[in-house]
């Protein structure tokens, strides 16, 4: 980074310039005024000329020619010739920007922790700094419906962790069966008061599936149905899908006797009983 040796004691208003960088001291600190390319060749006198000899005119056949080259304006008024410069700021090619002009331009003002510019293809935005750390590693936010079909996997079966993902299928309608963990029609399926146990519905179409209590009626605590595009429902409106997944959030201290039950199906039925950690 380039040094600049500010003056130590200056007045309000004056102005320090380095490095094709110009600044102004406001009492407090010093704030960039312009900035500006390197310039580039800037233009001379092309001639001036003067009749031989003559350094003042003392004949009306005196003259002086002065031409200027480009970008060069003159004004005469009574006897005084001005010559300016007519270019754009900062002469030659450059360009000027002023303080507002370079922050506004790369939105420094709206800038979060762990971003970088990065040009869009219009203009410079802040984004996420993804070069991450060990040879090019980077982080990445997992977006369900989207990642999950492009890994080739079904959003409604990773939706959370479960003890274990039982998958539903039916014996015409006489009965279920819960793959791989049991075998038979209608088996009791044991679960852990605390954990979480889950239902794959993609082979029980027609059958719609219910958890139960011990009486017959509906138990909607804890039950949440994530359906294959990864529309989630939760209580009473979870249960009796015959697809997605169906997740049960078995609470803490729930234990005892409860069932499954198909809503179409009387002879569709079967116990779960659920233990608690300490009398298994």
């Amino acid at each position: 980074m380039a040094k600049f040796d500010f003056p130590t004691s200056p007045s309000v208003n004056d102005v320090y310039t380095s490095n094709n960088t110009t600044w102004q001291w406001d009492g407090t600190a010093w704030n960039v005024v312009t900035t500006s390319a390197p310039l580039a060749a800037q233009n001379v006198w092309t001639t001036i000329n003067s009749d031989s000899g003559q350094t003042s005119a003392n004949t009306t056949s005196d003259e002086l020619t002065i031409a200027g080259g480009t970008d060069i304006g003159t004004a005469v008024v009574g006897d005084v010739i001005t010559i300016n410069y007519t270019g754009s700021g900062g002469g030659g090619s450059g360009s000027s920007y002023t303080n507002a002009d370079v922050d506004t331009h790369l939105n420094t003002s709206s800038a979060s922790t762990n971003e970088i510019l990065s040009w869009n293809g219009t203009d410079y935005a802040w984004v996420a700094d993804q070069t991450g750390s060990g040879g090019g590693g980077g982080s990445s936010t997992f977006s369900g419906t989207t990642d999950a079909t492009a890994a080739g996997l079904n959003v409604s079966k990773i939706y959370e962790p479960a003890i274990a993902m039982l998958r539903v299928d039916n014996v015409g309608a006489t009965a279920y069966t819960f793959e791989p963990h049991y075998l038979g029609n209608n088996p009791t399926i044991y679960a852990l008061s605390g954990t979480t146990i889950a239902f794959d519905l993609t082979n029980a179409g027609g059958h719609p599936f219910e958890i139960q209590d011990g009486a017959g009626s509906a138990y909607n605590t804890g039950v949440v149905h994530v359906s294959t595009t990864g529309t989630v429902t939760t209580g009473a409106a979870a249960q009796g899908n015959s697809s997605g997944v169906l997740y049960w959030r078995i609470p803490e201290t729930l234990f005892g006797s409860y069932r499954y039950q198909c809503q179409a199906h009387v002879s569709m039925v079967g116990a779960i009983s659920l233990k608690r950690l300490s009398v298994i």
